[in-house]
């Protein structure tokens, strides 16, 4: 099972706007799009002529869900998710007095307008929901990380972008932490560089069951990558790392473990990590490739049950990259 390649290990500190800093911002309106009725109402307009044509979901194309006005912002936010920061928080969707298969529908046409949406999992889902369903914590070995309450630690999802609308808050928690991939990059070449060399190997990670009858259970991936001028980042959720080594027989060293930490406690620093609180209407959209993103436990009540739709996308301004890289980039197989 080699390592994925790459053109080289990067030596020099990241620029630019990716590679950022908590000081780089004075707030959330620093990264907050809230959107105007005007803007609102093109989307329901779009909403209402897609609802009245009653194409199935995974039929519409972008001219069947048309956003004269809305379109502009969705533009922006592309730009800035590709070649900016890396994220950005589109607030002020009604979600509210949308039905549920309302959401996923106007959702869906946002979508179109932002790329291409890829398979989550082995049943084929294009959204899915991250929600506690009650199977149990991220460290048992068959429960993928968006199927329970459990804090989850930093990490990246498999496609380039990963969208996350909050259809409804927690009773309690949840809070959403970023930090730049980029910037923590800069801060191993700068203090740990002799351990760089680990993060491009990578790790092997389990599919919690996600593999078909003829698929290995685990799968290598490095966890950053040179590629034609361009640092890239893939850090999966570390529960499958730790799930992992019985299947595939290959053992953490202490020297790894002390890898996964750090990179864990870099991204976690006060001057590196910001906070956002999704509120119902909020669409959150980040870049795997340049941030890492965890969250805090969180606790339902009656009627606060946390639930928060999520879409796997590329753009058209994706970037290059070799197919061994980024497993799963262009949606999980379909086994079941």
């Amino acid at each position: 099972m080699p390592a994925p390649s790459a053109d080289a290990i990067l030596t020099e500190p990241v620029t630019g706007p990716s590679a950022w800093t908590a000081a780089d911002f004075t707030g959330e309106s620093d990264w907050v799009v809230t959107l105007t009725p005007g803007e609102i109402d093109d989307l329901e307009k779009a909403l209402a002529a897609a609802k009245a044509r009653g194409i199935p979901l995974e039929q519409l194309t972008v001219e069947d869900f048309p956003l004269p006005v809305l379109g502009k912002v969705f533009e922006t936010a592309v730009h800035e998710l590709e070649f900016g920061r890396g994220f950005t928080l589109l607030r002020g969707l009604p979600v509210e007095r949308w039905t549920l298969e309302e959401a996923r529908l106007a959702y869906w046409g946002i979508a179109l307008h932002l790329g291409t949406p890829v398979s989550q999992n082995a049943a084929g889902e294009l959204i899915a929901h991250v929600r506690d369903y009650g199977e149990g914590e991220v460290t048992e070995s068959a429960t993928r990380a968006y199927r329970t309450r459990s804090e989850l630690p930093f990490h990246t999802d498999s496609s380039d972008i990963v969208g996350l609308l909050c259809l409804r808050q927690a009773g309690e928690g949840g809070i959403s932490t970023l930090a730049s991939s980029m910037t923590v990059h800069n801060h191993l070449l700068a203090h740990h560089r002799e351990l760089l060399g680990l993060y491009y190997r990578g790790f092997v990670y389990d599919r919690r069951l996600e593999e078909g009858s003829d698929e290995l259970p685990y799968y290598r991936n490095a966890v950053y990558g040179y590629f034609h001028g361009k640092l890239s980042c893939r850090f999966y959720m570390t529960h499958y790392i730790d799930s992992a080594v019985p299947k595939s027989g290959i053992p953490l060293s202490g020297i790894e473990r002390h890898a996964l930490q750090l990179f864990q406690d870099i991204a976690g620093m006060d001057e590196h990590r910001v906070e956002m609180t999704l509120r119902a209407g909020d669409l959150q959209l980040l870049n795997n490739n340049v941030v890492v993103h965890g969250r805090s436990a969180f606790r339902d009540e009656p009627g606060r049950r946390r639930d928060l739709l999520r879409l796997w996308l590329n753009t058209r301004y994706a970037r290059q990259l070799p197919e061994d890289f980024a497993a799963f980039r262009r949606g999980m197989p379909r086994t079941r």
